[in-house]
Formats: structure tokens, sequence, C-alpha cells
């Protein structure tokens, strides 16, 4: 008896331990080319919606700095208009401007009560700034500055895209990882409760321990469902991430996550190369520069505007072809008292020293991100070894419940114990690998080093 309940459990427990399954295959996951890591992040750059929002503002700024270069060359435009009137006034003045003045328009009753007249005019405009105290040119800096300042942005938001890709894409490799391992403590579990069912039914063992071994398959079961949801979870996050449609995020083609072999190198080499490579950090200075243009331009004010004008027109009654004339001359405009102005003027310089100190804000939350990225980094490195070493001694010690068990000199707690420990060890390589795979891709984006495809 004794020897037939050593060999079911020693049969159970070979079936209870099967290999982490491989990497679905593209044929497994109904013919869908599998998605590398490349792919998934020139899918992101060509379709999330923030980042074409972001790319479209910068078109929209360098709009406003055409806008703003414009603003230097004269304007050209045209006017039209007819109207009808018996007005004294307005009769003499058409009738004067259209050249159809006779001796007879001066008598007195006729200037008096004129006949009602139809006039129409046409006219060719030309307007040119000729001085502006500065203005335009304040105006055109802080469009270039804005202008820059926003693709500076488009590139943060890029570098920060590409990030969340790669972090996505190995969240769902980690996620799916974790499932194989809890798939394989349910298969694990099933063979335990195959063999505590066994002794029990042979009166080598309590019924307490098929109970037992019952309570912990349906926890392994009630984990497997939650790692299940948590890569349903990834998986939609990465796909909102490449701007796919609902079930559109094929099978991923990597899933290994190899940590980087190369050294880490030196914190300070990272924090200087975040310095002149940031994204956000050129976007807060350019933003800074912006605000103290726009406050020139606002003081500008306080100084006279000089502008010419050329004019061509030609009037007539009803639609004769009427009498042509025409106006140039320069004019000065300098307003002495507006009551506002003072307050617009500090409203510009207050706004100018909240940018400049936001920049400064912008670079040394570069720094701080910089240094935690690094330490993470650090201590995802190193939790790798021991890590595997873990792997190594659950296993072990398993092996020997496990043997220890079959011979009747352990209890069943104990196994089930070596095999939670298993489980435990697992999970913390995979969450090993996958913090120093991420943790590196955090690190060169908060130096600006991360590689944006173009």
């Amino acid at each position: 008896m004794r020897r037939f309940a050593t060999c079911i459990i020693v049969i159970g427990l070979a079936a209870g331990f099967p290999r982490v399954a491989p990497t679905a295959t593209a044929s497994e996951a109904g013919g869908a080319a599998p998605l590398t890591l490349p792919e998934a992040i020139r899918t992101g750059l060509l379709h999330h919606p923030a980042l074409l929002a972001q790319r479209a503002e910068a078109g929209a700024s360098g709009a406003d700095l055409e806008a703003a270069l414009a603003a230097r060359w004269p304007r050209l435009f045209t006017e039209a208009s007819w109207h009808a009137t018996d007005n004294p006034v307005a009769v003499f003045g058409d009738q004067l401007t259209s050249a159809r003045f006779t001796a007879a328009d001066f008598a007195i009753d006729s200037l008096n009560h004129p006949d009602a007249i139809d006039h129409a005019g046409a006219a060719l405009v030309l307007e040119a700034p000729l001085y502006t105290s500065g203005r335009i040119r304040a105006g055109i800096e802080a469009g270039r500055e804005a202008s820059l300042a926003s693709l500076a942005r488009v590139q943060g938001a890029e570098s920060d895209l590409v990030a969340r890709i790669v972090e996505a894409y190995y969240d769902v490799s980690l996620a799916a990882a974790v499932v194989e391992v809890g798939e394989s403590a349910v298969a694990s579990a099933a063979g335990h409760e195959r063999v505590a069912r066994a002794r029990f039914e042979n009166g080598a063992a309590l019924k307490s321990d098929f109970l037992r071994a019952q309570v912990h398959g349906l926890a392994r079961q009630r984990e497997l469902e939650r790692k299940r949801a948590d890569l349903d979870l990834a998986r939609a996050r990465l796909r909102l991430l490449l701007g796919l449609p609902d079930a559109g995020l094929p099978v991923l083609a990597d899933s290994g996550m190899t940590p980087p072999t190369d050294p880490l190198g030196d914190l300070r080499d990272w924090a200087d190369a975040a310095a002149g490579a940031r994204p956000e950090i050129e976007a807060a200075r350019r933003s800074s520069l912006v605000a103290a243009a726009e406050g020139r331009a606002t003081g500008a004010a306080r100084g006279p505007e000089i502008a010419g004008t050329a004019r061509y027109e030609r009037n007539a009654a009803g639609l004769d072809a009427g009498e042509g004339s025409f106006f140039a001359g320069v004019g000065i405009r300098w307003t002495a008292f507006d009551r506002g102005r003072a307050a617009r003027i500090e409203a510009s310089r207050q706004r100018a020293a909240a940018a400049a100190a936001m920049s400064r804000a912008t670079e040394d939350a570069v720094g701080l991100e910089v240094e935690q990225a690094y330490r993470d980094a650090e201590v995802a490195g190193r939790s790798l070894a021991p890590a595997r070493q873990a792997i190594a001694a659950a296993e072990e010690a398993r092996r020997i419940n496990a043997d220890r068990y079959a011979s009747g000199l352990l209890p069943l707690t104990d196994l089930l114990d070596a095999e939670t420990g298993l489980v435990e060890a697992r999970l913390a390589e995979l969450a090993a690998r996958h913090d120093t795979v991420v943790g590196r891709v955090r690190l060169q984006r908060a130096a600006g080093r991360l590689e944006v495809p173009r």
C-alpha cells in the first residue's frame, strides 16, 4: 500500500509542475503578424491622439510666427460702396467727389433742397507701418520663441510616448509571463490535490490534507483570474498608446525582457546629458523668452507709431465712369495717457518673472527625475542576480520537500509552502527583469537620450 501511494505521489508531482509555456505564435493568435517593439513605437508616433494634438499646436505656433513676420509688410486692401441720399451735405460731397458739379447746383434752393442722388465709390488703399517703437520686432521675437518652444514640447511628447510605449510593451510581456507562472501554479496545485485525494482514499492521509490541497488550488485559481485580468488591462493600455481600435493589438513578438548588459555609468554624466538634451528644459527656457518679448511688446505701447498711407479712389453718380483721385500721407499716433497701460506692463513683467522661475523649476525637476531614475535602475540591476538565485534555492527546496512528502516525512502544508515560495521567487525574478529593462528606459528618457525614430 505504501509503495502504491508513493507511486501516485511521484506521478502526481511530475504532472503538477509543467514547464513555462512558450509565447504564442502568430498562427495561435489568429494569424496576426507579431508586433515588434520598433513597430509598436512607430505605430504610436503615427496615431497617438495626444501627440497629434501637440503637433497641431506646433503647427499653429508656426502660423502665429508667420503672422508676426507679416506685420512688417504693407497691407493692400480695397473698398467699395453705394448709397442713395437727399441729405444736402452728402449730396454736395458726392457731387463734388464725382466731378459732376454745375453752376446750377449752387442755387440756394438746390443747395438747401437737393434732389436725391445715388453714388458709387471704390478705392484701393495701401498702408505701411514705418515705426512702431519696437512693438512689431518684439512680437516677431515672441512668435519665434513660442514656435521653438512648441517644437521642443513636441520632441518631449514624442520621447515621453516612446518611453511609455516601451514600458507598456514590457508590461504586457511581464503580465503574460505572470499568467504563465499562475497557470503553472494552478496545474501544480491540481497535482497536489490529486495526490492528497489518492492518499486520503487509500487511508494514507487525513481528509484535512485533501481539503487543504483543495483550498490551496482554489486560491491559486483566484490568483490566476486576477493575473489574466491584469494582462487584459496591460494590453488595453498598450493599445491606447498605439492609437489602435478595440481588440486591435496583435501578439507581441518580443517578450524576453532581456536586461541590458552595459554598465550603468556615472550619475553626473546622466545629469549633464539631461541639462543639455531634455526638450522640456528647452521648452521652458523658450517660454521664458516668449514672456520677456511679450513684455517688451506691451511696453512699446508707450512710444509713438508712424504709418504711411496711399489711397486711390473713384467716385461716380450711379454707374457712370466717375472721377479718380488719390491721397498719400504719413501719420503719427501717440497715446499720451492710458489709465490701464501701467497695469498691463506690470502684468507682463510678472508673467516674465513667473516664466523665468518656471524655467529654473523645470531644470530642478529634471535633475531630480534623473537621479530617481538612476537610483531605480541601480536597485533593479542589483536585484536581478539575487532574484535568479532565489529561484534556484526555491526549486531545490520544493524538490526536497516533495521527496520528503512522498516518503511521508513532511506534512502537506510544508510542501504547499515550498510551492508558494517557488511561485513567489519566479514572480520576483520576472519583476526584477522587467524593472531592469524599464528602469534603463526611464533613465534614458530622463536624460534625454531615448532615441525617437524619425
